[in-house]
């Protein structure tokens, strides 16, 4: 992406001003262990095992809706059958999870964008996705422009979470790294055990970023964290979208096939709203899809860590409406993995 594009984000630069909460002080969750803090980077100490040392199970979460869009529950493992690069494999797991969500919400914060509705869309899209915790729901708030900030860890307490994203003043750089952003936060969710997801409210676009597109994609195609991408700024590029360099709209373009391939790549689903009334809509759909997934594993007929990335599909065969044959379902995973040991 060119880096030098008039565009302008949303994030304040946010100090910590109090430590962020010990999640092991308080009760534990029922039936889930609590996710662990999100520690500043020079709070982690070296060496710490990680997921990404060896793959042996292959983690699969899915998602399965008939064609008018509900979910489909009550599937058992029978239904469902996986493939990897097109070689059916054994499901040694399976387990349909109807639970709590544990999340993060990755919003840009910064000058990037000068329009005053671009602020206002991330501000108000923020605040729709923590209206939405349940009981037993955790989430924390990561906001971004130049390098991303904690803004809460991992709480269950709504008031603690918008309390956080009243921090979002006034945009203090006209940067937005969102590879960087991503990248660490799918770094800090390497140890947080369970199903995790990341809801990432941005316009697609990077300026400064260490890390390029090809890190970024890389990163997401060997996590198990699900990215759900839902851009903002729809509405004014629409409006204005003929008046903007051709340059600009290339770069907004590729912003939004960014987004797309995050969510291709992790099993999530891209959202590209035109108004701010679609956000609550939006919100309500990527809880229930978090709150209602089939979570299948299984070890690869291939042992070989030869770095090449591996294609996933699901099949699921099954009469949801009973009337004898099986229906044709949409079924939601991610694209694959990287069958690296690094």
């Amino acid at each position: 992406m060119t880096k030098n594009v008039p565009v302008f984000l949303i994030l304040a630069v946010v100090t910590l001003a109090t430590p962020l909460p010990l999640l092991a002080q308080q009760p534990p969750r029922p039936q889930e262990q609590q996710p662990r803090p999100i520690e500043e980077a020079e709070d982690r100490p070296e060496g710490r095992a990680t997921l990404r040392v060896e793959i042996e199970q292959i983690r699969v979460d899915v998602t399965v809706q008939d064609k008018k869009g509900n979910l489909i529950q009550g599937l058992n493992k029978g239904h469902f059958k996986v493939y990897e690069n097109k070689v059916e494999q054994e499901i040694t797991n399976f387990s349909p999870i109807e639970a709590p969500m544990t999340a993060v919400l990755v919003a840009e914060y910064s000058r990037l964008l000068p329009w005053t509705g671009f602020l206002e869309e991330v501000y108000y899209a923020s605040h729709y996705f923590v209206r939405g915790m349940r009981e037993g729901d955790f989430i924390a708030i990561i906001a971004y422009d130049i390098r991303p900030e904690i803004l809460t860890d991992f709480t269950s307490n709504p008031a603690e979470a918008l309390d956080a994203l009243r921090r979002l003043n006034f945009p203090a750089f006209s940067e937005s790294n969102m590879y960087d952003a991503v990248i660490d936060t799918l770094d800090r969710l390497e140890e947080v055990e369970g199903k995790t997801a990341v809801v990432l409210v941005s316009s697609g676009l990077d300026t400064f970023s260490k890390h390029n597109l090809d890190d970024l994609l890389r990163t997401a195609k060997k996590t198990n964290v699900v990215i759900y991408p839902v851009a903002v700024g729809g509405n004014v590029l629409a409006r204005y979208e003929h008046r903007l360099p051709a340059s600009t709209r290339m770069d907004f373009y590729q912003a939004e096939a960014t987004l797309k391939a995050l969510a291709r790549f992790t099993g999530g689903e891209a959202f590209f709203p035109r108004f701010l009334g679609a956000f609550p809509g939006i919100f309500e759909t990527i809880s229930a899809l978090l709150r209602n997934q089939y979570s299948l594993s299984y070890v690869s007929s291939n042992p070989s860590k030869d770095g090449k990335f591996r294609k996933i599909k699901v099949e699921v065969n099954a009469d949801v409406n009973g009337d004898g044959k099986p229906d044709k379902l949409k079924v939601n995973h991610k694209e694959g993995y990287l069958a690296d040991d690094k």
